[in-house]
């Protein structure tokens, strides 16, 4: 009799410590070095996520990183369409998959537009047009989803980079630099819960008037629109000089996005084209953090290398989005 009323006992202290455990590692709790995958067990759960502010300001990005990333990238140019710019999704999708992320490729045919339009396509008709009879190539977008942690979690926030150059240059701050703090970034927000869902987007093509990013907004369904709280452009950071970076609008007036910087002293005025542009058009919140205007130029010109870039204006950017991320998806109120 006191074997079986031990072995009862001790069958219900299992179960109340297995309550107990369970209580204990809700979506509040992370391990960063668990990764994404981890963060994706209380998928079906109602309870929301939280993040410490401590955790959030003791978040520090790693310049060496992003200089690497830059180095890595601008071994050649990456024009639109070229065996350089493939190479280059797949280096940074493995990049991607390393941090625990699922990367998918999506390819798209395109028209070197250019040479092939006598306007810049920026009309209601042409904007959204991808019926090409005869393309002259393919090129890809990367996209990296972050789910959240909830069941409920239906809201959307974009952070977006293009990783192809123009045929003259290999890019360094058009747009290596941008790509670099997307990565960053990617990498540090990796293993924190979520209340939304995260989208990391690197855009090929978008030289060649923001043929990606036309491309992948096009795809999105109206209910996927719908949900994008804002999207976050990085385009043209960490040129060496003066110049600091700003929250680029296609009108210079502060939108829901810029909203989300509510915290950092970052000036906002128009922005120069870029792929947020294509969220513009399609009625989704949209900005460009970029260095504006470039000292040198457009960034197409063959000056555009690594040895201008000034690496503690990366870190400044990549800290300042990886909080503001962190911020919008599950700051303890």
């Amino acid at each position: 009799m006191n074997k079986i009323t031990n072995r009862f006992n001790i069958m219900k202290f299992i179960i109340v410590l297995s309550g107990l455990i369970i209580m204990v590692t809700g979506c509040g709790n992370f391990n960063q070095n668990e990764g994404v995958n981890s963060n994706t067990k209380t998928m079906n759960s109602s309870k929301k996520a939280y993040i410490n502010q401590d955790d959030i300001n003791s978040l520090s990005t790693d310049e060496n990183r992003m200089m690497q990333t830059i180095k890595n990238l601008t071994l050649t140019p990456r024009p639109i369409g070229s065996n350089e710019e493939k190479a280059a999704c797949a280096d940074l999708k493995s990049e991607l998959e390393s941090y625990g992320y699922q990367a998918e490729v999506q390819e798209f045919p395109y028209i070197v537009q250019s040479l092939k339009l006598n306007n810049i396509p920026f009309g209601e008709g042409e904007f959204w047009d991808f019926n090409i009879s005869q393309p002259d190539g393919t090129s890809q977008n990367l996209i990296a989803v972050k789910k959240p942690n909830i069941s409920d979690g239906k809201n959307i926030l974009i952070i977006s980079a293009h990783y192809d150059s123009s045929a003259h240059t290999t890019g360094a701050i058009d747009n290596a630099s941008g790509v670099a703090v997307l990565m960053e970034v990617a990498r540090n927000i990796a293993s924190f819960p979520s209340n939304i869902e995260v989208r990391f987007l690197l855009f090929g093509g978008e030289e060649n008037y923001l043929y990606g990013s036309r491309y992948y907004v096009n795809s999105l369904s109206e209910g996927e629109r719908r949900r994008i709280i804002a999207a976050i452009n990085l385009d043209c950071i960490g040129e060496e000089g003066p110049n600091p970076a700003t929250l680029g609008t296609n009108d210079g007036k502060e939108n829901a996005a810029c909203k989300l910087f509510t915290d950092y002293d970052m000036q906002i005025d128009r922005g120069a084209m870029s792929d947020y542009y294509s969220f513009v058009k399609a009625g989704i919140p949209a900005l460009s953090i970029a260095q504006n205007p470039v000292l040198a130029g457009t960034g197409h010109e063959l000056s555009d290398d690594i040895a201008r870039i000034d690496k503690a204006k990366l870190k400044t950017v990549a800290d300042i989005v990886a909080k503001v991320l962190l911020n919008a998806m599950c700051l303890e109120k």
